[in-house]
Order: C-alpha cells, then sequence, then structure tokens
C-alpha cells in the first residue's frame, strides 16, 4: 500500500514522467509504419546513390539518407522514452520490399522508378503523419516529433517531382 501511494504521489508530483505510460495501438502503428517507411526511404536512396547515373539523384539521395536517419534517431528516442520496451523494426514493410524489388539493377529506367517511388511514398508519408497527428490522445513526444517531421517530407516531396525526368 505504501509503494503504491508512493508511486500515485510521485506521479502527481512529475517525479515519474507520464510518458513512461504504455503508447497506445494508435501510436504503436504509427510508430511501427513510420519506422518501416523510413527504413524503406534510406535503402532506396542507397540504391539510388549506387544506381543512379545522374547526379540530381545522387544529391536527393543523400538528402534523403541524412534526413531519414535523423529523422529515425528523433522517433527512436521519442519511443523509448514514452515505452522503453517496444522496439522499432529494422525491416521495410511488404510494399516497401515491392519497392526496393523494383528498384534492383539492371533497371534501364531505374531513376524514372526511384523518382515516381520517392513522390508517391512522401505522398504516403505525409498522409500517415498527418493522419496520426489529428488524433485526441496520442503521446505528446511521439507527435511532437511528428509535427516536426511533416516540413521535412513536404521538402523531400518538392524536391522528388524537381527530379529531371529521364
Amino acid at each position: 500500500m505504501l509503494k503504491r501511494t508512493f508511486l500515485v504521489a510521485a506521479l502527481i508530483a512529475g517525479l515519474v514522467p507520464a510518458a513512461m505510460a504504455q503508447l497506445s495501438s494508435t501510436d504503436k502503428t504509427f510508430v511501427m509504419k513510420g519506422a518501416k517507411a523510413n527504413n524503406y526511404e534510406i535503402q532506396a536512396a542507397q540504391r539510388a546513390q549506387k544506381n543512379s547515373s545522374n547526379d540530381a539523384y545522387k544529391t536527393y539521395a543523400d538528402m534523403i539518407i541524412s534526413d531519414h536517419n535523423k529523422a529515425g534517431d528523433e522517433l527512436k528516442s521519442a519511443v523509448a522514452q514514452a515505452d522503453p520496451s517496444l522496439q522499432l523494426p529494422t525491416e521495410v514493410s511488404a510494399k516497401g520490399q515491392q519497392h526496393l524489388n523494383a528498384l534492383q539493377p539492371p533497371k534501364n529506367n531505374f531513376d524514372v522508378t526511384y523518382r515516381d517511388q520517392m513522390i508517391a511514398t512522401h505522398v504516403a508519408a505525409i498522409k500517415l503523419f498527418q493522419n496520426y497527428v489529428g488524433q485526441p490522445g496520442i503521446n505528446a513526444q511521439i507527435k511532437e516529433v511528428a509535427q516536426g517531421l511533416l516540413p521535412v517530407l513536404h521538402k523531400h516531396l518538392a524536391e522528388a517531382k524537381k527530379l529531371p525526368k529521364q
């Protein structure tokens, strides 16, 4: 009884952060989908660095790798604070794997395929993030990360649309 009273008092006093509470199913679904999408973006960009013959595509891929590594770190940190037992996936979704398979060399139209994928996946990511941040009762730290990443996703989409069509 004393232990429970102390825990309640500590929560009220703010000594035990509320973020340590388990994540909701909405939070978990978002972070799992977001992490898998992030993993795909990095892997696809790595393939673009290796397989594209266009410097604009390689520069875009560099930006994607840098920004998505940072995004992954931010998401991982927020999840660790909210629920240290939750491990983010290191793999991509089934659809992400299909996209990666479509980027396998030899691919005569690699750049076009990559550009089209970057447009489609960033549109989908923006929708995922916007839907999540609009949900009531979601984890505040994860929401903050998601809101902070939306401008980055919009930038990636805009830059993908600027890539030369080949």
